[in-house]
Parts: structure tokens; C-alpha cells; sequence
């Protein structure tokens, strides 16, 4: 036992890797490397509170910044800044860098945190292009910023619209990949002109939407999804819109995973 204890201390000293952040579910973490080191897939690890063992678990995903830990079974206690250090029980301290086998990694493309994305949003009588900037904050969530632009012109009417949502997303298996939840929220500034008259007026804009994507070994992300989108009714006089209110809407979008 004290063998162990001195273990643990003199690896914290010699590593002195610690937690970036903790997932929502307890379960994953994301660690720091050491400046000597970077942490493997499989590598055992600890996560320690004053030289006690709270958790243990394994590097799932490693990439240039940090590493991903599966936890055994995760724990409110462990929080940014706690010390992490290799789990001697199982196995010795992971192998100093060597630049050539993390490059050649099967992980390694996943330490592409962002992606850009363009599509567009299809609803009853609404269809709006965007573009969409992601980025990875935390094992398993994106925060991003999508602009959209719509335009409507008639030989007596026209319509215009510029919209700035913030986005948060989801993805409980993997990175900008397979099954996730997103949702949206920000203002479209409205413009509708007929002969002389012109309006403005500013709406609140969100969305809620499920869905799947598909990333590619080249990076690029297919996407689709479906849900609830709200616009608030500008009330313009002598303009009814189809699209504001709760309405069904479908997102589709391709991307580039950098």
C-alpha cells in the first residue's frame, strides 16, 4: 500500500497532467498532456484529489492539445485542475513522445476540432441558406455561430432577411459524427418594402433539431436533421409571412472538418 501511495506521488510529480473538463454525464474527461509526453489510446489513467484516488479510467481519443478519458464509473467530485497521472496497477507510464507514431495515430484526424458548414433550412413557406461554424468544447459538445440570409422578391413585394444564431450541439458517440441534438437561438433583422413603403422590424429566431451526420476519411460532413423552428411574427401591415410561428422544418448541410 505505501508503495502505491509513492508511486502515485512521485508520477504526479514527474507528469503533473490534470483535467481540462468534465462531460456533462461524469463519464468523460478531457486531460492535458505533459510536456515531455503526450498520452496513447489505451493508456490506463487516475484522476487524484490531494494524492487521493477518485476515478480511473482509459484514453479513448488523444489528439495535438489533450487526450479524452473514459471514466470506470465517474464521479461529481472530479473537477478542472485535479491532477492526473498513469495507472501503474495496469500497465507503465505511457512512452515518451515520438512525433512519427502519433502522427500515424488512427485518431490523430480527430484532433480537427472545427467545422464549416453551408446548407440551408426548409420550412413552410421559409427557405434560408446559412453558413455554420463549429467548434469542439468539451468531449461532447459544440458551441457555433450560423448566419442565414433570405430574400423573397415579387413584381410588387419584396422580402429580406439577415439572421445571427448562436448554436449549441450534441454528440454523444463521436465528434461531428453520427446521431446528434443541436439547437439555435438569435434575431432575424427583417426588411419588406412594397412600392414606397418600407418596414423593419426585428424577430426572435430559434430552432430545435435531431439528426445524423457522416464525416468522410477527407474530413467532409454530411448533414441532415429535422425539428421545430420559431419565428417571431413581425406583424408587417399588409404582409402575411407562412413561415413564423412553431413550425416543422428539415436542415441539411455539407462541411469541411479542419
Amino acid at each position: 500500500m505505501k508503495l502505491w501511495f509513492l508511486t502515485l506521488t512521485l508520477a504526479n510529480l514527474l507528469w503533473g497532467a490534470e483535467v481540462l473538463r468534465v462531460s456533462s454525464n461524469l463519464r468523460m474527461v478531457a486531460i492535458s498532456h505533459d510536456i515531455t509526453r503526450r498520452w496513447q489510446v489505451q493508456d490506463r489513467v487516475c484522476v487524484l484529489q490531494n494524492n487521493k484516488e477518485i476515478d480511473c479510467g482509459v484514453v479513448v481519443k488523444t489528439k495535438e492539445n489533450f487526450s479524452i478519458v473514459k471514466l470506470k464509473t465517474g464521479s461529481s467530485q472530479i473537477a478542472r485542475g485535479d491532477k492526473v497521472i498513469s495507472d501503474v496497477k495496469y500497465q507503465k507510464p505511457a512512452e515518451l513522445i515520438q512525433p512519427e507514431n502519433f502522427q500515424n495515430n488512427p485518431l490523430s484526424d480527430s484532433s480537427s476540432f472545427h467545422l464549416l458548414s453551408v446548407g440551408g433550412s426548409l420550412g413552410p413557406g421559409i427557405f434560408y441558406p446559412y453558413l455554420h461554424f463549429q467548434r469542439i468544447i468539451d468531449p461532447e459538445f459544440a458551441v457555433g455561430v450560423m448566419p442565414s440570409y433570405l430574400n423573397i422578391t415579387t413584381s410588387s413585394k419584396k422580402l429580406s432577411s439577415i439572421s445571427v444564431m448562436l448554436t449549441a450541439a450534441y454528440f454523444p458517440q463521436k465528434f461531428f459524427k453520427d446521431f446528434f441534438a443541436q439547437g439555435a437561438a438569435g434575431l432575424s433583422f427583417m426588411t419588406t418594402s412594397s412600392g414606397t413603403l418600407e418596414q423593419q422590424a426585428t424577430s426572435l429566431h430559434a430552432l430545435i433539431v435531431g439528426g445524423y451526420k457522416i464525416k468522410t476519411d477527407f474530413g467532409l460532413v454530411f448533414g441532415g436533421a429535422a425539428g421545430l423552428q420559431y419565428l417571431n411574427d413581425p406583424e408587417f401591415s399588409g404582409l402575411t409571412l407562412k413561415g413564423v410561428g412553431f413550425k416543422p422544418i428539415i436542415v441539411f448541410d455539407i462541411g469541411v472538418n479542419f
